[in-house]
């Protein structure tokens, strides 16, 4: 596809996909990379996926100055590597297509439903055997549910397991009936506070508070997906006493006792250059006392914590793991 218009449904931009991953939901899983997140927070390890529309990075350590770029533009934007003028480029990629040493890369291209079912297609065996599935990542994927919702429903047609990963920011009763097409959301939560999730996000937290209080009581009274939260581990940040009493508390009054702890990782300033931004803020390396710390105090305050991957899926009604999804 070369544009985001799908019949008439908003197709979003796909950054990456990952085959044979074990962290983002049960089982062996692809995760499918949604371009587009209304957050942005400051430690994000996936700045590409911030802009909804495939865009051009610049790896200048790649980069053998041959000028193939610059003489194979047709629209003359690009006056030397890595530098163009945005006002006359038109996103062809022209540059990309004929760059020999792949130092211009795009991040982003736009998908059929049929081209990332069959794309796909070569893990199902892998994702049936192990209770695995697709899993539906970013950026942020509400942004396109009826383009979701439509591939979710296409790859429950296979006996295919889907899961959502949200940060939670979307605001409309139709998302959440959206929502209610797919088997597991994975809803991140950050900050408790609402000045420090503005700080540090981007955004208020209220929407967010709002929509996980409502998904979990769908989930709890059956007609939802099964939802499991998940928090970024950032030191100094996330990690604090009034952080995580502030979510356990919310967590219990919502019927929720389980959480996964992410450890924060610096992955993203790589990327940051590619894409001529600024370089993310520095924190603390996370070490495994300050981790355990942060166990201790949770499970204290009545949550059991999990690690990516290791997560106990007994803990929910979850039915996919021993009995996978079937079509009749």
């Amino acid at each position: 596809m070369e544009s985001g218009d799908m019949g008439g449904v908003k197709a979003p931009a796909i950054f990456s996909i990952q085959n044979f991953c074990l962290h983002d939901g049960p089982g062996v899983r692809s995760i499918v990379f949604l371009k587009g997140c209304p957050l942005r927070c400051v430690w994000c390890q996936n700045p590409e996926s911030w802009r909804t529309d495939p865009e051009l990075a610049f790896k200048a350590h790649l980069c053998i100055d041959c000028k193939t770029c610059v003489n194979t533009c047709p629209q003359q934007a690009m006056s030397a590597p890595g530098i163009r003028d945005t006002q006359k480029c038109d996103g062809c990629f022209a540059c990309v297509e004929n760059c020999p040493s792949e130092a211009l890369v795009c991040f982003g291209k736009y998908y059929s439903i049929d081209q990332l079912v069959e794309s796909l297609r070569p893990e199902f065996p892998y994702m049936k055997n192990t209770g695995g599935g697709v899993t539906f990542s970013g950026g942020e994927p509400t942004l396109f549910l009826e383009f979701v919702g439509q591939l979710s429903k296409r790859l429950h047609e296979e006996g295919i397991h889907t899961a959502l990963e949200t940060c939670g920011y979307f605001d409309s009763e139709k998302e959440i009936g959206f929502l209610s097409d797919i088997d597991l959301v994975l809803f991140d939560i950050k900050l408790y506070d609402e000045k420090a999730h503005r700080k540090f996000c981007g955004k208020s937290n209220k929407m967010i508070k709002q929509n996980l209080t409502r998904l979990s009581a769908s989930s709890l009274g059956g007609t939802g997906p099964v939802i499991w939260p998940r928090l970024p581990l950032i030191p100094t940040v996330t990690d604090t006493t009034e952080n995580l009493t502030g979510w356990a508390q919310f967590l219990k009054n919502i019927g929720i006792s389980f959480l996964t702890l992410v450890p924060y990782h610096n992955m993203g300033d790589g990327k940051r250059e590619w894409l001529n931004l600024p370089l993310a803020s520095e924190f603390p390396a996370l070490t495994e006392k300050h981790l355990q710390v942060s166990i201790d105090l949770l499970e204290k305050n009545g949550i059991s914590c999990f690690a990516p991957g290791e997560e106990d899926w007994a803990q929910t009604d979850f039915k996919a793991v021993s009995d996978p999804r079937t079509v009749t």
